[in-house]
């Protein structure tokens, strides 16, 4: 399925697909932040002497097969330069457009679906 139209703000990616699914993605800047919460999620110990790139190999290691792993909604690899990208997926793809429309300003109807929230937020990303 193809993508119909896009937009990025932030760390947010949105699709929205020709059938008008939606699908909602966040690439963490802050990675460290990030492997923190997979940490979190699993009881998995970390070394505050870890850096980012450490904290990402032995997560991968640990859940995945060394170059990377799923761990719930977060994806994380390391990229054949070592560094480490996070992204997260959302279950609930309405509740995660509703927080980027809250940090954008974006004022949407409550009623609005899924699929009407998505398109009229990826329209007023790309017009702003």
């Amino acid at each position: 399925m193809e993508l119909k139209k896009g937009a990025i703000s932030g760390e947010y990616l949105i699709g929205v697909y020709e059938n008008n699914s939606v699908i909602v993605f966040r690439v963490y800047e802050n990675t460290k932040g990030a492997l923190r919460e997979v940490a979190e999620e699993k009881n998995f110990e970390v070394d505050p002497k870890w850096n980012t790139r450490q904290f990402g190999s032995k997560i991968c290691k640990e859940f995945g097969d060394g170059k990377q792993a799923t761990v719930g909604c977060y994806n994380i690899k390391v990229q054949d330069s070592g560094s480490i990208e996070v992204y997260r997926t959302y279950e609930n793809t309405k509740g995660a457009l509703r927080e980027v429309a809250e940090k954008i300003g974006f004022e949407y109807d409550p009623n609005w679906t899924t699929q009407q929230l998505g398109s009229k937020l990826v329209d007023f990303i790309n017009n702003k």
